[in-house]
């Protein structure tokens, strides 16, 4: 991780914590779907940047849709398509309100995955605190340096 950017050592290039996120949400939504970022060297100047592939065992994997961003939009889009499917209508007869209750359940869900994320990283640092055998910590965080002396917590 560099200045809050993901590297991608198969493609050489880095992404960002919220696309890491909504790559992470994604799977957990549903296992078989993939956000893939499509490097500008292999798109042309009409294509957009992000795709979600559906990988299935034993079958091809195929595009269920592009997007210009990563962010909660795409999420939306990927449960009404769902919602569709599961009421059998016609792709994008969508109505505005579910696909405006869609985005704010992806809302939540991406804060939801955000505060997750910052409570593994505070455990995370307390759990090296606390293995630490030294008498002092000190760590960075946000630009701050933050100093844990074990002779006052005794």
């Amino acid at each position: 991780m560099a200045d809050g950017n993901y590297y991608l050592p198969e493609d050489g290039h880095f992404i960002s914590e919220k696309q890491r996120r909504i790559h992470q949400i994604l799977q957990d939504y549903d296992p078989t779907l993939e956000l893939q970022w499509i490097p500008s060297g292999s798109r042309s100047a009409d294509d957009v940047a992000f795709r979600v592939v559906h990988r299935r065992p034993g079958r091809p994997p195929y595009v269920v849709l592009t997007a210009s961003e990563a962010d909660e939009r795409l999420l939306a889009r990927v449960f009404q398509m769902d919602q569709q499917k599961a009421a059998q209508t016609r792709p994008g007869t969508g109505d505005l309100l579910s696909y405006i209750d869609n985005y704010n359940a992806a809302l939540e869900m991406s804060r939801a995955k955000e505060a997750e994320d910052k409570r593994q990283e505070d455990h995370d640092l307390a759990a090296a605190a606390i293995r630490n055998n030294r008498s002092s910590f000190r760590h960075q965080v946000n630009g701050r340096v933050v100093d844990f002396e074990r002779s006052r917590y005794r």
